[in-house]
């Protein structure tokens, strides 16, 4: 979900770096236009894509790896799904990992780095969302084909042999689901859920989803939700889990006919929250974490760094105008970005590598499928 709105202006800002931006190097390639590209990365070095055709109707789909710092891509997985949907991809280790792809969903699970691949039976539904705490215990929101219909929710505890239907969030059957996401668990059972709701809300559970917490969210005084949205949804939320401890919420709502942002932050499960601000020109859903506390955002072609998890920005580094950069960090020298173009967030991406913080970037090849 991309939010293109500023809403807060932290003082005091010190002066852009001397040091030229590195901008990506002409001839490494980028993935196809009739293809798009999700990856997941262990190191500097290790990584995985999931590249999924762009056009409507049934589709190939690759999944690649590298080991090499994307000097070489080796294709290991080859599927086919009838319609485009959800197409994810998340690693747990060096060797174990699962993918996600299409609608209805296909998933498939490896524990030898991708050198085999088992296809893994998911209830026959629409899936929505679909997320793993680890190898063995997973979650999937999905739907049926009316759109009126409640949703779905399963889990499995025994890496996708079996799922078991536990009662649906009740927020989740609203005729605006589509703008609800964010569903998160860690290990233990904890796991979050966003909202669509007259108040900026998320839902939390503490048993691996038979039972959910709502957590009203404190609003900003400027948040001012236009009319028509208040008779209905003013507020949509999403939650991401910060590294080790804690949970980051993403509020958005429409206001004078476009959509504006804020975020909170939580490191007691709900009973307290902060506020956290972006950088200048940047939103909420710029934020990439590298730990709890220390952040990294890239809104407009600058890297900025918090290392007090939001409350306030360090610029580091100016990016190439031409691209927009959406980070993994692996640690606070070695990050990796997909890159895309200023004018398609699809078409024409590409990937870099940084080893110094994201003082410089290197552009390095992305798989092509033949």
């Amino acid at each position: 979900m991309v939010v293109a709105s500023l809403f807060y202006l932290h003082p005091g800002f010190p002066s852009l770096p001397k040091w030229p931006a590195a901008p990506p190097a002409p001839g490494p390639s980028l993935v196809a236009n009739d293809y798009w590209a999700v990856y997941d990365f262990v190191s500097a070095n290790t990584g995985w894509a999931l590249v999924v055709g762009s056009q409507p109707g049934p589709a190939r789909s690759f999944v690649y790896r590298t080991t090499d710092g994307a000097k070489h891509w080796n294709v290991q997985l080859t599927a086919y799904s009838a319609n485009q949907g959800v197409a994810g991809i998340q690693f747990f280790d060096s060797n174990r990992g699962v993918v996600s792809i299409g609608s209805p969903g296909q998933l498939y699970r490896t524990s030898d780095a991708g050198t085999h691949w088992d296809s893994v039976s998911i209830p026959p539904y629409e899936v929505d969302e679909i997320r793993f705490s680890d190898p063995a215990n997973g979650w999937l929101l999905a739907s049926e084909p009316d759109p009126g219909s409640l949703q779905h929710f399963f889990a499995t505890t025994d890496a996708g042999g079996t799922w078991t239907e536990l009662a649906s969030p009740g927020w989740s059957g609203s005729a605006d689901r589509g703008r609800i996401g964010g569903l998160q668990f860690r290990r233990g059972g904890e796991g979050w859920l966003g909202a669509a709701a007259p108040q900026p809300t998320v839902y939390s559970t503490v048993d691996g989803g038979a039972s959910w917490h709502p957590h009203v969210l404190p609003r900003i005084p400027q948040a001012n939700p236009d009319p028509l949205s208040r008779q209905v949804f003013a507020f949509y939320t999403y939650v991401s889990l910060l590294p080790g401890a804690g949970v980051i919420a993403i509020v958005d709502y429409p206001e004078g006919g476009a959509d504006k942002s804020f975020a909170y932050t939580s490191l007691d499960g709900g009973s307290t929250w902060h506020s956290a601000a972006p950088p200048p020109g940047g939103a909420a859903s710029d934020f990439v974490f590298q730990d709890s506390a220390h952040w990294w955002a890239t809104p407009l072609g600058t890297l900025w760094k918090s290392s007090d998890a939001g409350r306030s920005w360090n610029r580091i580094s100016q990016l190439p105008n031409d691209w927009r950069y959406q980070a993994q960090i692996i640690d606070g020298k070695h990050a990796w970005a997909q890159l895309f173009t200023a004018r398609d967030a699809v078409v024409g991406s590409g990937l870099a590598l940084t080893s110094d913080g994201g003082l410089h970037w290197h552009q390095v090849d992305t798989p092509r499928p033949a």
